[in-house]
């Protein structure tokens, strides 16, 4: 980085992932998964988990791979985590 001392990364922006997936991803492949085994229908957790991996390659080669993220933020409800980013409603801040 001595050529430019303004250089913007890349990776930046890019999510937090755990080994292979981001933290959405492994709800969506691991969640059904456990939710199978405590069940003690594990053919089914996979079937989920087989299904939810498929609609969630669809989704990001048709909408791209940071788009789930924005509808998230701007239709569904506030969760604890997300109490400090301002509410979506609000355009412009004066000041």
């Amino acid at each position: 980085m001595s050529g430019n001392r303004h250089l913007i990364l890349n990776h930046v922006d890019s999510p937090l992932k755990y080994l292979l997936w981001t933290k959405g991803e492994v709800a969506l492949y691991i969640g059904p998964l456990m939710g199978g085994l405590v069940c003690d229908q594990l053919t089914v957790g996979i079937a989920i988990c087989a299904a939810n991996y498929w609609l969630n390659r669809q989704y990001k080669r048709r909408f791209g791979k940071g788009q789930f993220q924005a509808v998230a933020y701007w239709f569904l409800p506030s969760h604890g985590q997300l109490k400090k980013l301002p509410p979506s409603h609000i355009r412009e801040y004066l000041g």
